[in-house]
């Protein structure tokens, strides 16, 4: 009995495939970075990556905060798609759809040598940070948000993207309790995110 209900459902989502005339790519995209040396990683890429489909030259997509994407309106064919994203390798890639398509695209970042912390600072605060030597006595940069920045939205940030920056930040306070101990969380400046408990992050987040 089994048997010939699943082959009923078969010859259905065959009939129902053939005649389908439009199909679509729904999919994500991801980033591979160096974020401590000889170690790499893989996370969603926040919006920004954008999607060019060779045979539709008029048109463009653009991935959402957290990644996704969807291409609707496709005829059954070969396909050539690029997606780019500033500072990243952008990935080629060619489809033959005759169906729905779930798509998972990595771009590359694999030139960051130096591990990068990200903090939130005051702005009057950041280049007294700058001048400490934590940054050359444990050979890691810093890259800043500014409280004041966030509050205007001249910079931005989503919850979504505040937990990316945890998530990196954390993989480098691995290395560097691997690398030298504990020390550096005592001479660490405030503000680094993921560390300095202190930071109020209700009011910055990008709605």
């Amino acid at each position: 009995m089994k048997k010939i209900i699943l082959s009923g459902f078969l010859c259905l989502t065959f009939t129902a495939s053939a005649q389908k005339e439009y199909f679509s790519i729904i999919g994500k995209t991801f980033v591979e970075e160096h974020i401590v040396p000889d170690h790499t990683t893989t996370s969603p890429l926040g919006g920004g990556t954008y999607i060019r489909v060779k045979e539709i030259p008029t048109r463009g997509w653009l991935a959402d905060a957290e990644g996704y994407f969807r291409i609707d309106g496709l005829r059954r064919g070969k396909y050539h798609l690029t997606f780019s994203y500033i500072g990243l390798e952008p990935v080629d890639t060619t489809l033959f759809i005759g169906n729905d398509v779930d798509l998972r695209i990595t771009l590359s970042n694999l030139s960051i040598s130096t591990p990068q912390l990200s903090l939130i600072l005051p702005e009057k605060e950041i280049c007294e940070v700058l001048k400490r030597t934590f940054w050359t006595k444990y050979g890691i940069r810093g890259s800043f948000y500014t409280k004041e920045s966030l509050q205007d939205k001249s910079q931005r940030m989503t919850a979504l993207g505040y937990f990316h920056e945890v998530r990196k930040n954390r993989i480098i306070f691995d290395y560097l309790d691997t690398k030298y101990g504990y020390s550096w969380r005592y001479e660490a400046p405030k503000g680094i995110i993921g560390l300095d408990e202190t930071l109020d992050t209700y009011e910055i987040f990008t709605r």
